[in-house]
């Protein structure tokens, strides 16, 4: 491709591809990041352009004699899709904050924020040092590969211009992929979560049995113990559970891009 043998119709297909890119960019878990740099992202998603443009497919008997709002539908289209596929990605990290803070709950963390900076959303403890831990995970056993090579099969299941959107299929699968979110979550934070529920079941009965016991005294401190040397023991189990997760994600984002051709 040289940029001087462009053709006006090439230039509108790179700029829908770049666009494409770009939302899925910032929409990923770890390139979306918040930490990145917005011109950094923009650099990487223009660099992935030049190099997938090449490989591009068009349907056939495609019109590229596009008028100013049906090109501007075709970039809404684009980055539709482009979120749709980010969106679906980053949902494996809204399950671990969803299950660092049921542990929170329990510890009695709940009431300590702390700013998300893949999200810059409010986090728990927990969370926040889960949401860490995985993602060193995500990047170790290559989950960083798996999204953009769903970036790059995304134009092989989704030509440019030949976008078809089942809304109600695509709706339907995302929806039970959000619903997921509760399942994940509460998967990893089972174990800590059931230890703690059961130390505040026996410290009620202590406080029943044994009234001149401060149990609130008592009761915070070895909680949060307790939950930490859980947490501690558990946490290799806990990382095999994610990897787990990982692979069950690049399945989803496979059926999703296959309900989207």
């Amino acid at each position: 491709m040289i940029p001087t043998n462009l053709t006006s119709e090439q230039i509108v297909l790179f700029l829908l591809a770049f666009v494409r890119i770009t939302a899925m960019i910032t929409s990923l878990p770890i390139f979306g990041s918040r930490n990145i740099p917005v011109h950094l992202k923009a650099g990487f998603s223009f660099l992935l352009a030049i190099i997938l443009f090449p490989f591009v497919t068009l349907p056939s008997e495609t019109d590229l004699s596009l008028s100013v709002p049906i090109f501007f539908y075709m970039i809404t289209k684009e980055v539709f899709i482009g979120i749709t596929i980010g969106f679906a990605g980053s949902l494996i990290f809204s399950a671990i904050q969803f299950g660092g803070r049921l542990i929170d709950q329990q510890m009695g963390f709940a009431l300590v924020q702390l700013v998300d900076p893949f999200t810059d959303a409010a986090s728990t403890v927990s969370g926040q040092f889960k949401m860490i831990i995985f993602s060193v995970i995500f990047l170790l056993i290559n989950g960083h590969y798996f999204m953009l090579l769903a970036v790059q099969k995304s134009f092989d299941l989704i030509p440019l211009l030949g976008a078809k959107m089942p809304s109600g299929e695509v709706a339907h699968y995302l929806t039970s992929m959000v619903a997921d979110i509760f399942v994940l979550g509460i998967r990893l934070a089972a174990p800590v979560f059931c230890v703690l529920v059961l130390t505040s079941i026996s410290l009620g009965v202590v406080a029943r049995t044994v009234p001149q016991i401060n149990i609130f005294f008592v009761g915070l401190p070895l909680k949060i113990g307790l939950g930490i040397a859980t947490l501690a023991i558990v946490l290799p189990a806990l990382a095999s559970v994610f990897r787990t997760m990982v692979h069950a994600l690049v399945q989803d984002l496979w059926r999703l891009l296959m309900l989207m051709a």
